[in-house]
Formats: C-alpha cells, sequence, structure tokens
C-alpha cells in the first residue's frame, strides 16, 4: 500500500511525534510518505530536532516532503504540490493530521483521512460541511475526541487512540520504589493550553516540608514570551530550587526513566503522547480533565485525575503521593502491566483495516 501523511512541522509535538512513530511501523511492509506544511525554519522551531526527525524517518524507508509554509495563504498551490506529489509516486491513501491537508487534498480524487488530534471546535458548521465533502473517513485520537468529532461533522467517527513505539523504551521501563526526594517531570510545549502556571500555584501551595521533597523538570520548548511569564513566576514565589524548564530533550524514555511522578496540568488536550509514555514508562500520574487523559489513567489505573485549573486539588495530590509513597509504588506497578495496550502496532493495525475497507 502507498500511503501519504500530512502533518505540520518536524518537531516535538504530540501528533508529529505519534505520526512519525506510525509511519516507520507502517514502513515495515508499505511504502510510507509523510508530507510537511512547514519546515521547522518557517513555524520557528528546533532545527536540530528536524535534523533528527528527517533522518530517523529517512533510515526506516520513509519518504519526505515539504509542501511549503506559502501555501498557508495560498491553499490552491498547496493542492497543486499535493496533486503532483500523489500522481509521481502513486499514492493510493492520503491520511492528514492537519485541516489545511483537507484542503490540499481537494485535487487528489484518491480517498481521504483525516485525524483530528484535539477535543477542541475550531472550525464552524459550514468549514465542517466543507470537510464532509472531501474526507472519506475520519478518526479522533480518544472517545471523548471522537465523540467531540462527531458532533461537530455529523459523520461516523473512528476511534483509534495514540500509541507509542515500545522500542524506544526497552531498558528504560522500572516500578518506582519509594523514596525520599519525589522526582516530577513534565512535557509539552510551553504554551497555554498546558498550563503550568496551573502546576506552579500548586508547587506555591505545598507545605514547605513537602515542597522541599520534590523536584520538577519541565521538558519542552515554546515562545520566548510564555517562557518568561513562567520564569517570573518562579522567581517572584521563591521556586528556582524546585522547579528547572530544560528545553528539548531528546531522549524522552531517559527523562522519563529518571522520574518518580508523571504530571499533566493542562487546560486543553487530546491525547497527549507524553502521557502514554509515562505510562509505558511505568510512571505514576497526575493529570486534568481534558480530551483522553482521564482515560488513560483509568483504563491503566496509574494514577488520579483532577479537574482543570483546580490548583489546590492538584497540590492535595502531590502532596498524597509524596506522602504517601507506597502510591507510587502501586501505581507504577499497574502502568507497568497496561503498557502493551499503547504500543504502536495496535495503532497501526487499525488504521490499516481502515485504509483496506476504503480502497475496496
Amino acid at each position: 500500500m502507498n500511503i501519504l501523511h500530512v502533518i505540520s512541522v518536524p518537531a516535538s509535538g504530540g501528533a508529529e511525534v505519534y505520526v512519525k512513530d506510525l509511519a516507520k511501523y507502517l514502513a515495515q511492509q508499505h511504502n510510507v510518505h509523510v508530507a510537511f506544511l512547514s519546515s521547522a525554519t518557517d513555524a520557528g522551531r528546533d532545527i536540530e530536532y528536524e535534523k533528527e526527525f528527517l533522518k530517523d524517518l529517512e533510515l526506516s524507508g520513509v519518504n519526505t516532503y515539504v509542501i511549503g509554509n506559502e501555501t498557508r495563504k495560498k491553499p490552491w498551490l498547496g493542492a497543486l504540490r499535493v496533486r503532483k506529489y500523489i500522481r509521481k509516486h502513486g499514492i493510493e491513501i492520503m491520511h492528514t493530521h492537519l485541516a489545511y491537508g483537507i484542503i490540499f487534498s481537494a485535487l487528489a480524487k484518491i480517498p481521504v483521512v483525516y485525524t483530528h488530534h484535539t477535543i477542541e471546535q475550531r472550525w464552524n458548521t459550514k468549514v465542517y460541511s466543507f470537510f464532509n465533502t472531501l474526507v472519506d473517513e475520519y478518526v479522533g485520537i480518544s472517545e471523548v475526541c471522537g465523540a467531540a468529532l462527531r458532533k461537530y461533522t455529523g459523520k461516523r467517527v473512528n476511534v483509534i487512540p495514540n500509541a507509542v513505539m515500545l522500542d524506544k523504551f526497552e531498558g528504560y521501563t522500572r516500578i518506582r520504589a519509594p523514596k525520599n526526594n519525589v522526582n516530577i517531570a513534565m512535557i509539552g510545549r510551553l504554551t497555554i493550553e498546558k498550563d503550568y502556571i496551573n502546576m506552579l500555584k500548586a508547587l506555591s501551595l505545598l507545605d514547605e516540608e513537602v515542597r522541599n521533597q520534590v523536584s520538577v523538570l519541565v521538558a519542552g520548548e515554546g515562545k520566548k514570551e510564555y517562557k518568561d511569564e513562567l520564569l517570573s513566576y518562579i522567581e517572584r514565589h521563591s521556586l528556582q530550587n524546585v522547579v528547572r524548564l530544560i528545553g528539548l530533550v531528546n531522549n524522552i524514555p531517559q527523562f522519563l526513566y529518571n522520574a518518580d511522578l508523571f504530571v499533566m496540568s493542562s487546560s486543553s488536550e487530546g491525547l497527549p503522547i507524553a502521557l502514554t509514555e509515562a505510562v509505558i514508562s511505568g510512571l505514576p500520574c497526575i493529570v486534568t480533565n481534558v480530551g483522553g487523559c482521564s482515560e488513560v489513567v483509568k483504563c491503566s489505573n496509574n494514577g488520579t485525575v483532577i479537574e482543570p485549573q483546580d490548583s489546590q486539588a492538584l497540590a492535595a495530590e502531590v502532596t498524597r503521593l509524596v506522602v504517601d509513597k507506597s502510591l507510587i509504588e502501586q501505581f507504577s506497578q499497574h502502568a507497568i502491566n497496561s503498557a502493551d495496550q499503547y504500543s504502536i502496532s495496535r495503532a497501526a493495525d487499525l488504521h490499516i483495516d481502515l485504509y483496506r475497507s476504503m480502497l475496496s
């Protein structure tokens, strides 16, 4: 099968990493192509990360192509370029992970799949009606995301949860044992949606005895303005010895392996790849009840779910796990036991079944 995936940019986002893993796995038996709307330079993302991203795909036999950032303002040009690429390479299925890709599929004349990587309704009814004329099958990355997409489009939605290459975690999984100091890992772009301020507020609310037992590392890139806001809050509330923003991390499995607890304080999510990676690593998790986060934690029974923007509740849960460290070991064991359900092989098989049904 000849498959074309369309994503935004070769960067560290959850959707991008998921598509990369999916493409690498599918490339073992199929011809797989990944087209990017923009390069890292055009999108203001990390160039070194892009090099490793593209190298990883190339070594796995995946073909890559940049449609061009200028097509954001000239979608007709994007449609022409995608049609040309499809014809040149004999693409049979086009699977887009962003709305621009739907527009670019207008001249494709092959089956089109669209995966919605968030719960948010980003367009009005007329736009979704237009999408319905171009998209043959919709995919949601969690049950809640699928339900939201069904509401927006009025169409049937296939639910295929996000997944991860388990091979990446060989040698990087362990059951967390109780210890005096608890290392907390957080992963994600430095954006308002990730609501890191929520976590910083929670840390400010901790009793001093508890706060002295935790260390928080935040991995991810983002806009300078938001990073400066976080750094300012950390300084104003004397959290310099508690929290560090460490930027991009190339070896996520190792980063998670060194942690004892994973926290997501987001106000909006789809189904974060970082969360599934944390489960595979064997980490207990505290997450906010947004997107598919609660689905993962409840299914794995490896942590707790709180409401978004509730710093008091977040502080209480951090305190509970720091004080009763036996919970960390218990949740960690549950995470290890449930890791297989997040294997990329399961997601790939579901995608191939969907593609074959469309082609038939």
